[in-house]
C-alpha cells in the first residue's frame, strides 16, 4: 500500500514539474532605419490631422499570432505571440510615418483633446501569414483601406485601399514577422504618396 502511494506521489510531482514549451514574443520591426518620405505640401501644411484607432478583426487586437494554411484554414502558433497587438502597432506606425512626412502641421491621436481639420480612418482588412498545403512556402499579405474625412463638412475627401504581398525568406513565425514588417512599410510608403497627392 505504501509503495503504491509513493508511486502515485512521484507521478503527481513529475506531472507538476513538466517544463512547458517556451513562448517567443515577436515585435514588428519599426521603420526607424528605413527611408521616410519627407514632402512639403502647402495645401495641408497648416492643417491638423487626427488618427483614430484602426478598424480590424478582433484577432488583430490580441497577442495571438495566427496563420492561414491552404487559403481557408486558420491556425494559431503554439509558441509564438505578438509582444504588442498588430492593431495597436499599425495605428502608431501610421501616425508616426505621417507625422515624419511633415505633410500636415500637426498629426495627433484621436485621444488628443485638440481640434483637427481632418480625420484619417484606417481599416486593416488583411494582415496575415499564408502557408501552402505542404508548408513549403510562406507569404504574407497586408491590406489597409484609408479614408480622409473633413471634420468641418463631414465629407469624405478621398479614400483608397493599399495592399502588399511579400514572400518570406524563412518558413517560420520569425520569417512571417519579418515579411509582415516589410509588407507593412510598403503599404505605408504608398499611403504617404497618396496623401501627398490629395494635399496638392
Amino acid at each position: 500500500m505504501k509503495k503504491g502511494l509513493m508511486i502515485l506521489i512521484v507521478l503527481f510531482l513529475s506531472a507538476c514539474s513538466t517544463v512547458k514549451p517556451t513562448v517567443t514574443r515577436y515585435k514588428l520591426l519599426s521603420n526607424d532605419n528605413k527611408k521616410v518620405l519627407n514632402h512639403a505640401s502647402k495645401s495641408c501644411s497648416d492643417k491638423t490631422l487626427s488618427i483614430p484607432d484602426s478598424f480590424s478583426l478582433a484577432s488583430l487586437k490580441s497577442s495571438e499570432m495566427s496563420y492561414i494554411e491552404s487559403d481557408d484554414k486558420i491556425y494559431s502558433y503554439l509558441q509564438a505571440r505578438w509582444q504588442e497587438s498588430p492593431n495597436s502597432f499599425i495605428t502608431l506606425e501610421i501616425l508616426k510615418n505621417i507625422r515624419e512626412s511633415k505633410l500636415f502641421k500637426t498629426v495627433q491621436s484621436s485621444k488628443s483633446r485638440g481640434k483637427s481639420d481632418f480625420i484619417l480612418e484606417n481599416g486593416i482588412e488583411d494582415f496575415m501569414q499564408y502557408y501552402d498545403k505542404e508548408k513549403n512556402r510562406l507569404y504574407v499579405k497586408v491590406v489597409i483601406t484609408s479614408t480622409l474625412v473633413d471634420t468641418h463638412s463631414k465629407n469624405v475627401v478621398a479614400s483608397r485601399t493599399f495592399s502588399s504581398r511579400v514572400e518570406a525568406n524563412e518558413i517560420s513565425a520569425n520569417g512571417g514577422v519579418e515579411a509582415l514588417s516589410s509588407a507593412l512599410y510598403k503599404v505605408l510608403d504608398k499611403k504617404i504618396e497618396w496623401l501627398e497627392g490629395v494635399c496638392r
